[in-house]
């Protein structure tokens, strides 16, 4: 059994609890949520009940006010999606005690995009996203990276031990609690189980799809093009689909938090900005298996996944990273009509601009730095660094607030 590994969730959790009256865990399936939100301390009394059992989702629906009016200081229901009616009887009972804490609903998907929560909870919900496991969770380390870019960036120019061999176990393992300590046959399995009965449990009981047998095979095709920008026509050309239907299934892929659309970033830079989103699975394991291919596949130099799943893997830990700290950072990318790019542009709300080109390579060029070069010249004082993450161990400098770093910065203890 895998050993439990604490959440960075954890300390938003407790913190929302002790000020806001209904606290929101949004995740994909087995990502941990249950656990999490199961395992953590309360200030009172807790009863937790799940409408994965259908005794609890047949009472939730018979008498919603009732299920959740109980002599406890803090309700936890689990999967509260599945009954959307409990909605409006947690906003009753909230207008009747506003106590912080009353409430912890987790969702298997994104819980504000459903209409009777958004329009029942506004103003009484504080929502924390929960990913699959971190590699900083992993190793116990804090999230502590993308200050330190911020704030003192030339302390990471220092070498690694990262080996190549590991990080591609890594992105093949992925973050997915159950499959940890599986060998990789039987990752193969739960990730075949997994994108069925999480199409049927989630996309199919949320959703009014017509076609819910097509999403694994979208889904197939999000890997196909994971960390490339999304070109929806491409998807619907290779569905036989509508370009509308396929935007809308995707939509829900989201919903459900299999994918997720990086959002292009603009400012003054340049009036060439392409404003496509860029997709990525939420999990480079699911995407090494979705792809096909595995860890002594990825290995060989020259290997034709690979480089997407370096950055499907480095776009995950920084989005990972960036849920848990306090900062707020924007995580968007760039690109420009003439060419130029950079994977992640990483905004802070006072403006500052980090931005990181992430290569599946162990010999970074100069070359990579071009897109970081160009915002980097247009941004002036507001650009902090640039680095491009790679699997070289090495650290090197090139030139002015840009070096190429070791991809393993995202989850050794930089402090």
């Amino acid at each position: 059994m895998t050993p439990l590994v604490p959440r960075w969730a954890e300390a938003g959790l407790r913190a929302a609890i002790a000020d806001t009256p209904v606290v929101a865990v949004n995740g994909a399936r087995q990502v941990g949520k249950s656990t999490l939100v199961s395992t953590t301390r309360y200030p009172g009394s807790v009863e937790v009940v799940t409408l994965d059992d259908e005794p609890a989702r047949q009472a939730a629906r018979e008498d919603p006010r009732a299920f959740v009016r109980r002599p406890v200081d803090t309700l936890v229901i689990d999967e509260v999606q599945l009954e959307p009616s409990l909605f409006r009887a947690v906003k009753a009972e909230v207008d009747r005690d506003r106590q912080p804490g009353r409430f912890v609903l987790t969702g298997s998907s994104r819980l504000l995009s459903a209409p009777d929560m958004a329009d029942s909870l506004v103003g009484r919900v504080e929502v924390i996203d929960l990913w699959p496991l971190s590699q900083g969770e992993l190793a116990g380390v804090a999230p502590s990276v993308l200050d330190v870019l911020f704030d003192d960036p030339r302390s990471l120019v220092r070498g690694s031990d990262l080996d190549r061999a590991d990080v591609v176990r890594r992105i093949c393992v992925g973050g997915f609690p159950e499959v940890q300590d599986r060998a990789a046959a039987r990752r193969s399995t739960w990730f075949e189980s997994y994108v069925r009965t999480t199409v049927d449990r989630v996309v199919r009981r949320v959703s009014d799809i017509d076609r819910a047998a097509e999403m694994p095979r979208l889904l197939r095709l999000c890997a196909a093009r994971t960390a490339n920008e999304l070109n929806v026509a491409d998807v619907a050309d290779a569905m036989s689909l509508p370009s509308r239907t396929v935007n809308g299934y995707l939509a829900h892929l989201a919903t459900a938090f299999l994918v997720h659309l990086v959002q292009p970033w603009s400012t003054n830079v340049t009036a060439r900005v392409v404003k496509r989103p860029k997709l990525v699975l939420v999990d480079a394991g699911l995407a090494a298996h979705l792809l096909g291919t595995t860890e002594a596949a990825l290995v060989v130099p020259g290997a034709p996944h690979l480089g997407r799943l370096v950055e499907t893997f480095a776009v995950g830990e920084i989005l990972r990273i960036a849920s848990a700290t306090d900062s707020r950072v924007d995580v968007r990318h760039f690109r420009d009509r003439d060419g130029s790019e950079v994977d992640l542009v990483l905004e802070h709300p006072d403006g500052r601009v980090v931005g990181l080109e992430i290569k599946g390579t162990s010999t970074p060029r100069s070359s990579d730095f071009r897109g970081l070069r160009l915002i980097a010249d247009r941004l002036g004082d507001r650009f902090v660094f640039g680095a491009v993450l790679s699997l070289a161990p090495e650290a090197t400098p090139f030139g002015d607030r840009l070096a190429a770093l070791p991809l393993d910065v995202l989850w050794r203890d930089v402090r």
